[in-house]
């Protein structure tokens, strides 16, 4: 369009183009917070005072609660270590605790339902009565133990309604537990005692049967000799012997044999009887035997048929019979000593010695198999001597326990008494009702930032700025109620000229003034928003009112043919023609001259909407209407267009193509990011010329964008000003004279 400036449309686009999605509370700081809790103060006072009241009265009716103390001192009896030693042989017998864990074993005594029991059913307490279960709990669960550092006391503590009650008990639960403590000490005492000589008693009668057993295996045993030893071990080692000698001899006789042969003369040197030594040594024996037998026979009773006896007895025949052999080799070589004796005598020594040998080795096969009897000997003597040494160890151990028991202590000892206490320990009234307070109003905080947390609506204009990437044309403030700041439903900033409502326009209008002199003039403005509801249609009757005001011909047109809503402010709606408007202007059914309402505010025209029945919404792209809009802007400086909504709808992106610029219109808190990225969009595709935004409904930060609060009165005060507050100029009603007049030229 010839003559027009090209408004702030933002990047270029793509055809395709899509709003990134933008997590619209990733803004949000400690700020947004404060001003959530300034605006919904009310929703915390709903939440923390009736809920301080509820903790004010549980709290007024909590019941007192008093503690009774004292302490204790529990240690490990002394005699542990002996008492260890003296039943760890036993079977079955686990060992004594330590002085470590005596104490905390003892305490969780202290708490054992059984003593508890014990204490509540006191006659002292009852009274005669019965005490029920859940009163031996409640006892239980009122016991507080603690131990006092680098000591081995403990502090005791009880805690109930009744001081005179809770006193007493504790007392009757401390003498309880000494007593049952000590009785445990004197059981653990007896039972030792007992298992000792019970064991002791076990040892003896093993004894006895290990004796029993070694006395059998003597009268059966042919290889026991007198002292436990092996008689055939004992002949086999004597036999050895005498083969050694028997040995020696021979080579002595093979010797001499040589040299009597070499030396013929040395004969008559020959000894004369060369057994004479064997049969000394013989006769010795035989003596030592006899002598043996006589000693059994004075000291065993069962002479005849005892083992040893036997042996000896046998042993003897054959020594004797030996000798008997002795003599006769004897008798023999004597005959032959005329030749070479010691021939003879090697000859007969030879005899002896094989003689020997096989007997040697007949006894060591008897000795080989003797030799597990005789080691079943051996095991039970061992056995016997380690019975006696336990026996003798464990008496010894008995009589240690039983002195030192004589002296032992008390493992309990209560070292401080109980007192009546005279102070209740809670509740502490003052304290809670405090917590009380921080929590019902804390509640109602959280409330209320939680909601704030997950509100992602735009509530500052930062906020939509940044976002959308659009200069910010103007903040409007939320509208009071008030009959001079009313009219039709919609705000009326002319009934109070000198509010910040009022200023807010001005504001928005010097917006346009200043994008008019970088760009060049903007005539034909839209303005619209994204959803219906935001406040397009009372801005932009306020901003043509404000442009009016300022000496600026302005028509305000009600282009929403969907909802129209601008008609009653400046129309009686029963008055005779107030059904014409622009609907009849593009189907050619009058002029717009005859259609345009003249208000009483100077240099400001009304262009309704008109009757919309039957009226397809495609009018608004028509030929007719942009033909419209070009003879409008020539006749007037602004030409202000109330537009429809953007979303889901045609109309808006249809009548922004024939307009030099557009608003776009967001209430605080109505929308979330992602509508107004989608209209932006929308307007974008379209190549509608965006100017600007405008925020409307600003409430928790107006401080920051007006000189005043949002409760300054209407008007400027005479402090300031030196003013009051005029009447809203105005004109009078057109006459009919111009009416007629024409105003522009025909279309």
């Amino acid at each position: 369009m010839d003559g027009t400036i090209q408004g702030y449309a933002g990047p270029p686009r793509s055809p395709n183009f899509q709003t990134a999605p933008t997590q619209s509370n990733a803004g949000k700081s400690a700020s947004d917070y404060l001003r959530a809790l300034r605006r919904r103060i009310w929703f915390v006072l709903a939440i923390g005072v009736p809920l301080s009241i509820l903790c004010g009265i549980v709290i007024a009716y909590q019941p007192n609660v008093y503690s009774a103390k004292t302490q204790i001192a529990i240690e490990a009896p002394h005699f542990d270590p002996v008492l260890s030693s003296l039943v760890s042989p036993t079977v079955g017998h686990e060992a004594p605790e330590s002085s470590e864990t005596y104490g905390p074993n003892r305490i969780a005594m202290l708490r054992s339902p059984r003593l508890a029991d014990q204490v509540v059913n006191d006659p002292s307490l009852t009274h005669g009565a019965g005490a029920s279960t859940d009163a031996a709990e409640e006892l239980v669960a009122a016991i507080q133990t603690r131990p006092v550092t680098g000591t081995n006391q403990y502090t005791v503590t009880l805690e109930g309604r009744d001081p005179v009650r809770v006193a007493k008990s504790l007392q009757l639960l401390i003498d309880a537990f000494k007593n049952q403590a000590s009785d445990e000490i004197n059981q653990k005492i007896d039972n030792a005692k007992q298992s000792a000589d019970g064991y002791l008693t076990v040892l003896k009668h093993e004894l006895s049967d290990i004796n029993k057993s070694i006395i059998a295996m003597v009268q059966d045993s042919e290889v026991i000799g007198p002292g436990g030893k092996n008689i055939k071990e004992r002949t086999y080692e004597l036999l050895t012997s005498s083969i050694q000698n028997d040995q020696n001899q021979l080579r002595d006789l093979n010797q001499q044999s040589y040299l009597s042969q070499a030396f013929p003369n040395a004969r008559n040197q020959a000894p004369s009887d060369p057994y004479a030594a064997q049969k000394s040594e013989l006769g010795l024996q035989r003596e030592t035997l006899v002598d043996t037998l006589s000693t059994y026979k004075s000291k065993v009773r069962n002479f005849d048929h005892d083992p040893a006896v036997l042996h000896t007895a046998k042993k003897l025949q054959g020594v004797v019979a030996r000798l008997k052999r002795l003599n006769a080799l004897s008798d023999s070589s004597a005959g032959a000593a005329e030749g070479n004796p010691y021939d003879s005598l090697a000859d007969a020594k030879k005899e002896e010695l094989r003689q020997k040998e096989e007997m040697a080795k007949t006894l060591l096969d008897e000795l080989q198999a003797s030799m597990p009897t005789y080691q079943r000997y051996t095991d039970s003597i061992d056995r016997l001597r380690l019975k006696q040494n336990q026996i003798a160890e464990m008496e010894k151990k008995i009589w240690e326990f039983s002195a030192i028991s004589q002296g032992k202590k008390d493992p309990v000892i209560q070292v401080a008494s109980v007192a009546e206490p005279t102070q209740p320990i809670r509740p502490k009234r003052a304290l809670n009702m405090i917590f009380a307070l921080i929590l019902s109003f804390g509640l109602g905080i959280g409330v209320v930032c939680l909601l704030e947390h997950i509100d992602h609506s735009i509530k500052a204009p930062e906020q939509l700025t940044a976002a959308l990437t659009l200069p910010l044309f103007g903040v409007i403030p939320k509208i009071r109620r008030s009959a001079l700041l009313h009219r039709g439903g919609h705000l009326w900033t002319p009934g109070a000229p000198d509010s910040i409502e009022a200023d807010a326009f001005r504001n928005l209008r010097a917006s346009l003034i200043g994008i008019t002199d970088k760009r060049g003039p903007i005539v034909t403005l839209l303005v619209t928003s994204a959803k219906a509801g935001e406040g397009k249609s009372t801005t932009a009757l306020n901003l043509a009112a404000t442009c009016a005001r300022a000496g600026e011909r302005t028509l305000l047109m009600d282009v929403d043919l969907r909802r129209p809503s601008l008609a009653g402010v400046f129309q009686d709606l029963d008055e005779e023609g107030s059904g014409l408007g622009l609907v009849d202007v593009l189907r050619g059914d009058l002029p717009w001259q005859r259609t345009v309402v003249r208000t009483d505010i100077p240099n400001l025209d009304f262009l309704p909407t008109g009757d919309t029945t039957g009226v397809p919404i495609e009018i608004l792209g028509a030929l007719e209407l942009r033909q419209l809009i070009i003879g409008l802007s020539s006749h007037y400086d602004r030409v202000i267009l109330d537009g429809p909504a953007i979303l889901g709808l045609a109309d808006c992106r249809m009548l922004g193509r024939i307009v030099d610029a557009s608003l776009l219109v967001v209430r605080s808190g109505s929308q979330e990011l992602r509508p107004l990225q989608h209209a932006k969009a929308m307007l974008e595709q379209s190549h509608v010329m965006i100017a600007g935004v405008v925020f409307n409904g600003l409430y928790e930060d107006l401080r920051n964008w007006s000189s005043y609060g949002p409760e300054t009165p209407y008007g400027y005060t005479g402090s300031i000003t030196g003013r009051s507050a005029p009447a809203a100029p105005g004109l009078d009603a057109p006459s009919e004279e111009q009416t007629a007049l024409p105003m522009a030229t025909s279309l």
